[in-house]
Parts: structure tokens; sequence; C-alpha cells
């Protein structure tokens, strides 16, 4: 473990694969820092510029707040995607329990990669530290309509008072992230914005 300064790390908010941000987890760390406890330290990949943050994102921030500019981190090799791809099974085995949003955005994020999402259910379920039958739903949920879409027949009244049928394609959300981004609570979604310094209009 070696000491780093906190001003060297890049924390990218697309490696933080939590669902929601967690206030009264990073306060509490920052109490415990301010009462002389010593917290694990976090996994940074350095590629020889900068460290990408990958698992600590709520240490990091406890620290900040309690002033400090050096943290104690694991650094190995590699750059931000060896970063994203490490964070996607962080928390598994230690810190705050994952929620099953926090667990499902993991999957989320490698199934949306055009390289990751290449694996097998069994592999992502592994990297991701999930049940590779919830990685296959998600596929299916996430996949659904890309490629090879069932159409829709849909009833539809003419003008003159008949009925007829007609075939649509059904609608696409923007990209693939959409899809699972439309099954996630609103709360989820309020807190992420914000989390990202956004404003939410309600």
């Amino acid at each position: 473990m070696t000491s780093i300064k906190i001003k060297s790390i890049i924390a990218d908010p697309d490696c933080q694969l939590r669902a929601a941000g967690l206030d009264a987890t990073i306060n509490d760390y920052a109490a415990a820092i301010a009462d002389g406890a010593k917290i694990p330290p976090i996994t940074v990949f350095f590629d020889g510029r900068a460290y990408h943050l990958a698992d600590g994102f709520h240490r990091l921030e406890a620290r900040k707040i309690a002033g400090a500019t050096e943290i104690e981190a694991d650094i190995r090799e590699g750059d931000a995607r060896d970063a994203k791809l490490c964070a996607a099974g962080a928390n598994a085995a230690h810190g705050l329990p994952r929620t099953q949003a926090d667990k499902r955005k993991a999957i989320a994020a490698l199934l949306a990669d055009p390289e990751w999402r290449q694996w097998s259910d069994r592999e992502i379920a592994k990297r991701t530290a999930t049940d590779h039958k919830t990685v296959a739903r998600m596929r299916r949920e996430m996949m659904s309509g890309v490629d090879g879409e069932i159409p829709i027949e849909r009833k539809i009244t003419t003008r003159h008072g008949t009925e007829a049928s007609r075939t649509v394609a059904p609608k696409k959300p923007a990209s693939i992230m959409d899809r699972v981004l439309i099954g996630l609570p609103d709360e989820v979604l309020i807190a992420e914005i914000e989390r990202r310094g956004m404003e939410v209009v309600r």
C-alpha cells in the first residue's frame, strides 16, 4: 500500500457503479477518520500519468472532508477502462453491501459496452459478482428490440369508420442504457443526477 496525493486521483463518475450516492456513509467515514480510525485503502489503476479510482469513492470523499491531502491506495497497472471493469465487482465482499440496484447498474455497465457484452453471461456474472441468470435476464431486457424486432400489429379505425390492421415497429429508446434507466426507481435516478452536479427539473 502506498500513500498518494488525492489531487492526482481521477474519480470518473462512470466508474462509480453504486446506483445512488450515499452521503450518510461518507459522513460516517469522515467522522471515523476524525476520531483517528484507519479506513481500508482505495483501489486505483495507474496509467503512467494519473491514478484512476476503481474502488473507494466514499472513502475518498470522506478523506477530502477530513481535510486530508493524501490517501492510502492499492495501486495496480491499468487505465480508466481497467478501473471501470474492476469497479463492476467492487464491494461484493467488503464495504457497504450492494443493493439490487447496485448490482443491476454494474451488469448494465458491462452489457452496454461493445466489447464486454460479447462475453458470456457467466463471465459477466463473475466480473460483477452476480448471478449468471440475472445477467441473462438483463441481457434479454437490454437487447430486446435492438436487432430483429418483432413487429406489432395494431388495430386502427379509419376516417370512414372501418377497422383495419397496421403493422408497426416497437418504439426504441435512444440507447441500450436507456432500457436500464427506464427500470430504475425515480429516487435512484434523481440521486444520480444530483451526484453528477446536474439540476433535476421536477
